[in-house]
Protein backbone atom coordinates (compact mmCIF):
# COMPACT_ATOMS: atom_id res chain seq x y z
CA UNK A 1 0.00 0.00 0.00
CA UNK A 2 1.22 3.45 -0.66
CA UNK A 3 1.40 6.27 1.30
CA UNK A 4 0.61 9.85 -0.07
CA UNK A 5 2.59 12.40 -0.02
CA UNK A 6 2.85 14.78 2.60
CA UNK A 7 4.62 18.18 1.28
CA UNK A 8 6.79 19.40 4.12
CA UNK A 9 6.43 22.67 6.34
CA UNK A 10 8.52 25.23 7.61
CA UNK A 11 8.32 25.86 11.42
CA UNK A 12 9.72 29.26 12.34
CA UNK A 13 11.94 28.55 15.70
CA UNK A 14 12.93 32.55 16.12
CA UNK A 15 14.99 34.85 14.59
CA UNK A 16 18.28 33.59 12.60
CA UNK A 17 20.37 35.97 13.82
CA UNK A 18 20.04 35.39 17.16
CA UNK A 19 20.26 31.52 16.51
CA UNK A 20 23.47 31.38 14.73
CA UNK A 21 25.54 34.04 17.28
CA UNK A 22 28.53 32.62 19.56
CA UNK A 23 27.76 33.05 22.81
CA UNK A 24 31.41 34.19 23.87
CA UNK A 25 34.11 35.77 21.98
CA UNK A 26 37.37 34.11 21.18
CA UNK A 27 40.60 34.50 18.87
CA UNK A 28 41.39 31.09 17.70
CA UNK A 29 39.71 28.81 14.85
CA UNK A 30 38.65 25.43 15.23
CA UNK A 31 41.96 24.13 13.81
CA UNK A 32 43.83 25.21 16.67
CA UNK A 33 41.82 22.99 18.71
CA UNK A 34 43.02 19.16 19.00
CA UNK A 35 40.71 16.41 19.22
CA UNK A 36 38.84 15.74 22.74
CA UNK A 37 39.11 19.35 23.91
CA UNK A 38 37.38 20.01 27.18
CA UNK A 39 34.00 22.05 25.89
CA UNK A 40 35.01 24.82 28.59
CA UNK A 41 38.04 25.11 26.99
CA UNK A 42 36.82 26.24 23.86
CA UNK A 43 35.55 29.63 22.06
CA UNK A 44 32.98 30.99 20.58
CA UNK A 45 33.40 32.99 18.12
Amino acid sequence: MNKAYVRPTLQVQGKLEAMTQGSSKGSRLDNAFPSGTPFGDLTFS
